[in-house]
């Protein structure tokens, strides 16, 4: 009886009987016809068909329901025998339905597909084809349309992608065919339905790129590009890619079909090597290591790099560069454009490690030497001379199409003698710096990854759920390692290596070792001992394994442990000239020289910032830099920053005899034309005060004494901008300053950071602890014979009292104020507190009773006259 059944699952569920229709029920009986049906010919338990049913919310009387529905299958498809079928049987507590694959539409259809690939693979593409058309046919819509249930859902995915693979096949024989014309439009529907399909896309530019519409064929692919990043945020893969660069570069339409754009290997021809009067065949060398499969970003950088690789109007060899610092990606950058274009390369890739800045760089005679016995050459025919070898090189390179990977370049002398000289060949040379002499088609420099690639990186060395699950502390895990992928790939072993560990016990370790991943620690903790085995830090800049480290020249050691040394990100000229002790061309010399060697970065216009491995590198072969040294370069940035910041508060505050308590040495600062060039300069200093200032505030008690009261003197001259430049940063660094100050004996220190305090409380909304903070300065200031600060305090409890309409309180404190000022002959300070404090006699209904000096407030309103900042206290 099984024999005369059939079934049709490739669309709407259908059974036949001797040809004729048989109702197959309702929907959810439908589903246990399918759950059985396509479970081929096993038995399937009643828990296998509850699940396939309802799934894992099954009704209270489901398994009285799926007998139900068996009786009633069993009566449609076998009604003679319907107690005891033999069609449906009985299995244990389930049912068994045992038909033929062939009794199933998808059943011949995965026949029919296979039968299909066969015929193609011996070269009958015409009975491949009839095949394959035959094969389609069989679909007559959505597969189980109308099923419910998971189990039905599951087969519809699958016999979906059946039918992408039979379109696949078929229309790639279309192609190879010569039916390019006819099936455009059919292509054009499927990328409709289909937009992500990577495959078909493929197909369809093929086949416009055949019939001579390249332009049609290129949108195709910037389509899919721009869907593909929007959408999931990844780029096209290797075979979208390959084709869009045999497009750029004119391959003939008929040699798609033997390249690496459709998915198969070009035909590489193998090399003739001369040995005496002999020639013998070797194959081409194919020495590039594997592509990364955690490759992120770059999308331009790899765009830029294989068009000029590809370039078919190139009249020389196809030379690229890729300049950067170690840890940033070249060889990564390097080997991933290779793999994207070596189908232009049929004759072989070469690969070579340099060690550039290694002790001992690769000698290019023994480089050649390697290249030319992985092209067959016998050992006892290499020449013994480096020219000789150089000569033979390039004759055996003449006319071949191979690409040659140059990586860590030491400079062009290195590379001179290893470059081919056929215009048909193509070189990828990576170095830390920019090779200056050697005739490059295009050549790109790396910056850090973007935050989004960075934790993209992240996202797939460790799984997207671990990410998923901290999406702000992997972020600011990828901040800490700089955006580096070296750095971002060690921190991501670190914790699959320990899977008990959340982001943020990493990060919380890193964060206490001063936020970053040098490699300096020697604990056990999770950030301690990150670079133990693993070379997190020191191995950015040291060679492969067993090579020994990658050295850093004496002139670049010094200057760069200096720069280090004082913690702050990054450095004007004048600011690095302070630190290094010289005089400003030599300063910009310097940081020209290490900006060259990618040792330095640009963080704007005229600004050089430390790059995280140059930072960790010099905290690693100097150890932690000298205490005393430290302190020295520390001291020479505060001293130039505190220098221009009083000539800066002098245009804010004309007159305010604070300035002439700042203890200053004989440092001479930047000076200023007007107020507003002071505001941008205080504006652009924010990330150098700043962190100028939290480096002096972690000096431990007892050292470097001098270098608090700097900081704290810093940042009350540029105080006076603080509103106006509106920086978090300024306002972040003081409470470390007061509690750094209230552990060192020296009152008129804790005075001027309490002070500070007070300003930024009043600043934050903050009242009570402004009221607070100045009481403690004003305490503090006297202890330490600070009269200024006590003024400018006094005048800020002033302002605290009349904002909260404490008149009378108020007008004491700007009496006082105003008092103090008098007697140094400080006009704006003097006038200022007396004109608020006659305002609060105003304000308390006080304007009958004259304020003392009366007279003299016409004088008292011209001295605070277009003054830009006419007090630092708290306003």
């Amino acid at each position: 009886m099984a024999d005369e059944l059939r079934f049709k699952v490739l669309g709407p569920l259908c059974a036949y009987r001797d040809g004729v229709g048989v109702p197959v029920g309702p929907p959810q009986q439908q589903a246990v016809l399918v759950g059985l049906l396509l479970s081929g010919g096993k038995a399937v338990p009643m828990s296998g068909l509850i699940e396939a049913v309802w799934g894992f919310q099954p009704p209270k009387r489901a398994v009285t329901t799926i007998r139900t529905y068996v009786w009633r299958l069993r009566k449609l498809l076998d009604p003679l025998e319907a107690a005891d079928s033999s069609v449906l049987q009985s299995a244990g507590d389930g049912y068994r339905l045992p038909t033929a694959p062939s009794a199933v539409d998808a059943g011949s259809a995965q026949s029919l597909m296979k039968r299909a690939v066969e015929q193609r693979r011996a070269g009958r593409a015409q009975e491949a084809g009839r095949l394959l058309s035959a094969c389609l046919d069989l679909w007559r819509g959505e597969p189980l349309s109308g099923v419910p249930g998971p189990f039905a859902a599951r087969q519809r995915a699958r016999l979906e992608e059946l039918r992408i693979a039979a379109l696949e096949e078929h229309y790639d024989l279309a192609l190879e065919s010569g039916r390019d014309r006819l099936v455009v439009p059919e292509l054009t529907d499927l990328v409709g339905a289909y937009p992500l399909n990577e495959r078909f896309r493929c197909l369809l530019m093929r086949a416009l790129y055949g019939v001579g519409r390249q332009t049609e064929a290129l949108d195709v692919y910037h389509d899919v590009r721009k869907l593909l990043l929007e959408e999931q945020g990844i780029d096209p893969g290797s075979e979208l890619t390959s084709l869009q660069q045999h497009i750029l570069s004119g391959t003939p339409p008929t040699e798609l079909l033997h390249g690496g754009p459709d998915g198969k290997q070009d035909r590489r021809a193998d090399l003739l090597v001369p040995v005496g009067s002999r020639r013998f065949r070797v194959p081409p060398p194919a020495q590039l290591p594997s592509d990364d499969v955690g490759f992120v970003g770059r999308e331009a950088e790899v765009s830029h790099l294989c068009a000029a690789l590809t370039d078919p109007a190139r009249t020389a060899p196809a030379t690229v560069g890729i300049a950067g610092v170690a840890g940033v990606g070249k060889t990564a950058l390097a080997l991933h454009a290779a793999h994207q274009v070596k189908y232009a390369f049929p004759d072989g890739q070469l690969y070579a490690d340099l060690r550039g800045v290694a002790k001992v760089p690769a000698d290019p005679s023994a480089v050649l030497a390697g290249f030319l016995l992985s092209m067959g050459v016998p050992p006892q025919v290499v020449p013994d001379s480096r020219d000789e070898r150089r000569d033979l090189f390039r004759s055996m390179l003449d006319e071949r199409r191979v690409l040659l990977v140059l990586d860590d370049a030491r400079d062009t002398e290195q590379l001179r003698d290893l470059m081919p000289g056929s215009a048909r060949c193509g070189v990828i040379v990576s170095a830390r710096s920019s090779l200056p002499g050697l005739p490059l088609s295009a050549q790109v420099c790396l910056g850090r990854l973007t935050l989004d690639e960075a934790v993209a990186l992240l996202e797939k060395a460790l799984g997207r759920a671990r990410t998923a699950a901290e999406p702000g502390d992997a972020r600011r895990l990828a901040e800490a390692c700089d955006r580096l992928p070296f750095p971002l790939r060690v921190a991501a072993g670190r914790l699959a290596a320990h899977p008990e560990w959340s982001v943020k016990v990493l990060l919380t370790s890193l964060t206490q070792d001063r936020g970053r991943i040098d490699g300096t620690g020697t604990g056990t903790g999770a950030g301690a001992g990150i670079d133990t085995g693993t070379g997190m830090g020191t191995a950015a800049l040291d060679g492969p394994a067993g090579q020994g480290p990658r050295h850093l020249m004496p002139d670049q050691l010094a200057p760069l442990g200096r720069l280090t040394a004082t913690g702050v990100p990054d450095f004007t000229v004048r600011s690095a000239a302070a630190v290094l002790m010289v005089d400003e061309p030599t300063a910009e010399r310097v940081l020209e020289a290490l900006r060259a060697d990618s040792l330095l970065g640009s963080s704007g216009p005229g600004r050089y910032r430390v790059r995280y491995v140059a930072r960790s590198v010099a905290t690693a072969r100097l150890g932690r830099y000298d205490q005393a040294e430290s302190d020295r370069a520390l001291r020479g940035l505060l001293e130039h920053l505190l220098a221009t910041a009083c000539n800066a508060f002098a245009l804010a505050a004309p007159g305010d005899p604070v300035q002439d308590a700042f203890r200053l040495r004989a440092t001479v600062g930047m000076s200023f034309p007007d107020f507003r060039q002071a505001r941008e300069w205080v504006r652009s200093e924010v990330p150098t005060i700043s962190g100028a200032a939290l480096q002096a505030a972690r000096r431990p008690a007892g050292a470097a004494e001098d270098l608090l009261p700097r900081a704290v003197d810093l940042l009350i001259a540029v105080s006076p901008f603080a509103g106006a430049v509106g920086d978090e940063r300024l306002r972040a660094a003081v409470p470390p300053l007061v509690r750094a100050a209230a552990k060192r004996n020296e009152p008129r220190t804790l005075g001027r950071a309490q002070f500070l305090y007070a300003v930024t409380a009043f600043q934050t909304g903050w009242p009570a602890e402004a009221r607070k903070y100045a009481g403690l300065a004003i305490s503090s200031a006297r202890q330490g014979q600070d009269p200024f600060i006590v003024r400018q305090a006094l005048h800020g409890l002033g302002m605290l009292a009349r904002a909260q309409r404490r008149f009378d309180e108020a007008v004491t404190h700007y009496e006082k104020a105003a008092a103090m000022a008098k007697r140094w002959g400080h006009l704006s300070g003097e006038a200022t507190s007396a004109i608020n404090a006659a305002l609060c006699r105003a304000l308390a209904g006080w304007a009958d009773e004259a304020p003392p000096d009366q007279d003299e407030a016409p004088e008292r309103w011209h001295a605070v006259e277009n003054v830009p900042g006419h007090a630092c206290g708290l306003c």
